[in-house]
């Protein structure tokens, strides 16, 4: 009856800490703000039902080409650079980008490139965006946006099976001793592991490194220290490498993060308010799909809205934010799958020791109790 006793005060404790004192401390780690939200619905929406993806497909060509490579459609540049702010920014090829983006978001960024990335605070007049704004009509946006969603998921499937990496996984695989049928499955693991490789590299390498899968040479940590030299001048900070991020973050915060890096608690927001009003008003400017306690609009009207990271607003759609957390998580933390599945035995094991343990207690003291 002790032994229940015990254990009772046990899970209470246990209980405690675990419903109470946790919740409480993430609370105050990770202040609320607002969730992911991958309909971007702060961004005005984009009519693809009319649009022409031929005419569109002009139109990139006569518009973008002479800074974006396009690969997909013959058109490389080799490495694309301009200046920006202190540093040097490197244009990304499009040929993935309708696989990548949100659609919302590509119309928006190609109109209005500062209010997409929500940098409004870090470009003016006097500080230009590196990219031009396009000032044609919302048809000519949605063809463009149409032809880079038409060439997009085949291009990004092209790098993937073209890569000499999945050449060479090919070729070993084809000449393992496994089964047909075991090497279509490994042929799928490998395409789908590379496909989040391929998502990192065309959404993220261009800012950060992730050394722990780059080639460990001269050439390639002086390219590195380049890069982040760059990107320093650009944003103001350096962008981290990422190889270990999954492990000092975790994946919950980088699910909201990478979403939007300038998001900002909302008692932040709050207390910007308070400080420019002396009190908090009613949240009159709340869109209706934003929570009641989101009070971004108001204090974006009254010009106190506080700034998030240097890092702009990338916007991946959800599938793609996926994939480059499978890739984070495949270098940083890889046997996490294996972790997790040992943690289970473990359990069962304490679970079984202590039946045994009670049972052999239960036989030596029964003449004492």
């Amino acid at each position: 009856m002790r032994e229940i006793k015990i254990l009772a005060i046990v899970v209470v404790i246990v209980g405690v800490l675990y419903w109470g004192v946790e919740p409480l401390a993430h609370s105050v780690f990770h202040p609320k703000s607002a969730p992911s939200d991958f309909a971007f619905r702060d961004l005005d929406r984009v009519d693809l039902s009319k649009a022409d993806a031929q005419r569109g497909k002009d139109l990139v060509e006569a518009n973008c080409a002479a800074c974006h490579n396009i690969k997909a459609i013959g058109i490389d540049n080799g490495v694309v650079a301009f200046p920006a702010g202190n540093g040097e920014i490197t244009t990304p090829d499009l040929s993935t980008a309708g696989a990548l983006y949100d659609e919302n978001f590509l119309a928006t960024l190609i109109v209005d490139p500062v209010k997409a990335v929500k940098l409004g605070h870090k470009f003016s007049d006097e500080n230009p965006f590196p990219m031009t704004a396009y000032d044609g009509d919302k048809q000519d946006v949605a063809d463009m946006v149409a032809f880079l969603k038409s060439i997009g998921a085949t291009s990004l499937k092209y790098n993937v099976l073209d890569s000499d990496e999945y050449v060479a996984k090919k070729d070993a695989l084809a000449n393992s001793a496994l089964s047909d049928s075991q090497k279509e499955v490994e042929l799928a693991k490998i395409e789908k592991q590379l496909t989040n490789k391929a998502v990192f590299k065309d959404a993220c390498s261009r800012c950060h490194t992730i050394k722990y899968d780059e080639p460990k040479t001269k050439a390639q940590m002086e390219a590195d220290e380049v890069k982040k030299a760059n990107i320093r001048g650009y944003l103001g900070a350096e962008a981290p490498d990422l190889s270990m991020m999954i492990r000092s973050k975790g994946e919950h915060y980088l699910e909201g993060f990478i979403n939007d890096p300038q998001k900002v608690s909302y008692n932040a927001i709050k207390q910007a308010i308070i400080a420019k009003e002396g009190s908090l008003p009613e949240n009159s400017a709340k869109s209706e799909w934003q929570d009641n306690d989101d009070y971004s609009n108001l204090a974006k009207e009254l010009g106190v809205m506080p700034n998030g990271l240097s890092m702009p607003r990338t916007g991946l759609t959800q599938e793609s934010q996926e994939h480059v957390i499978a890739y984070l998580e495949s270098i940083g933390d890889s046997k996490k799958a294996e972790r997790e599945n040992l943690g289970v035995y473990i359990i069962i094991f304490f679970a079984i020791l202590s039946v045994l343990a009670f049972l052999w207690k239960r036989k030596i003291w029964k003449d004492l109790h």
